[in-house]
């Protein structure tokens, strides 16, 4: 048993036909708008991170130098925390942008795995899309343990 198409009642309207056209530069645009956001996100936290790890070099141990031990391994814990956060996020960011495992593919590859170079960027496009959505959470974890930090320092007892 062979089926076969039907063929449509009408042929495109010129929406349907500009729709269709759109759709494709969406695609053709998805990868590099994803890399390119990816790259905000990773200035930005590379700018953070900096600025985060000098405040914590330049106010050093002066700091939590009058906290009790549990609650300076406390503040130790989550600014240490935070900043591992961050710093994967900053990870993630970067992969995201620069794409990973740099391997030679061939048009036959892509053809066999994708079925065309389209669908080959737009796969290339989702998984950065799905890292830097993984960066994004990890920041805003590093962030809630940055701050939790931060105001455990200002309410711990002093000594």
């Amino acid at each position: 048993m062979t089926l076969e198409p039907q063929r449509p009642s009408q042929p495109p309207s010129r929406a349907d036909l500009a729709e269709r056209d759109r759709f494709q530069n969406m695609v053709r645009n998805s990868l590099p708008d994803v890399r390119a956001s990816a790259e905000a996100w990773r200035n930005g936290l590379a700018a953070f991170i900096t600025l985060v790890g000098t405040a914590l070099v330049i106010k050093g141990r002066s700091s939590t130098d009058g906290l009790p031990t549990d609650w300076k391994a406390a503040f130790t814990a989550l600014v240490g925390g935070g900043l591992a956060l961050a710093v994967s996020g900053l990870w993630q960011a970067l992969a995201a942008q620069a794409g990973h495992k740099p391997e030679i593919r061939t048009l036959a590859d892509i053809h066999r795995v994708h079925g065309s170079i389209d669908a080959y960027e737009v796969a290339l496009a989702r998984r950065a899309a799905r890292r830097l959505v993984l960066a994004r959470r990890l920041v805003a974890c590093a962030l809630v343990l940055l701050f939790t930090g931060t105001v455990l320092a200002w309410w711990a007892p002093s000594r």
